[in-house]
């Protein structure tokens, strides 16, 4: 139902919040949001033309939460990095007249609780959870490998 230009702002914002007053460097950002790096500022301009997000450039630069994670709902977040088709209303439906109405009201009815789901979720709800990545990297960090003998992730 989503873009993947909206989960990736998402994911961004989000991976901004879980670490409040830092300017995060571009590439850390992508790595950590797991977004490619040129898809990464294409929306990170897009966050910052709403004011979402602040960038600065050379030594020291990166990208900085600009908004309190409190009060931005993820639908805000969502809507500012692209259109969201709302559902329509019954006569709306009726006027389309292809024949699908009954699939048309299902998927508007999916498309209204996706909706309302992100309008109650606020970034900081949703914000990553830094140390469950950490405790994944340090599981992976000590698998063995096939022989028997651990091995770290690169290996």
């Amino acid at each position: 139902m989503l873009t993947q230009t909206s989960e990736y702002a998402l994911r961004a914002m989000c991976a901004l919040a879980s670490r409040p007053g830092e300017t995060v460097p571009a590439a850390e950002l992508a790595t950590q949001a797991g977004v490619p790096p040129p898809y990464l500022a294409k929306i990170m301009q897009q966050l910052a033309a709403t004011n979402f997000v602040s960038g600065r450039r050379g030594i020291g630069g990166g990208y900085a939460l600009s908004v309190d994670p409190e009060r931005v709902t993820a639908l805000e977040v969502v809507m500012a990095v692209g259109p969201i088709r709302k559902p329509r209303t019954a006569a709306e439906l009726n006027e389309l007249g292809d024949g699908f109405k009954a699939l048309h009201e299902r998927l508007d009815r999916a498309a209204s609780g996706v909706l309302s789901v992100l309008q109650e979720s606020t970034i900081a709800e949703i914000a990553q959870d830094l140390s469950a990545i950490t405790r994944e990297e340090q599981v992976l960090s000590v698998q063995p490998a096939s022989n028997g003998t651990p091995r770290s992730a690169a290996g």
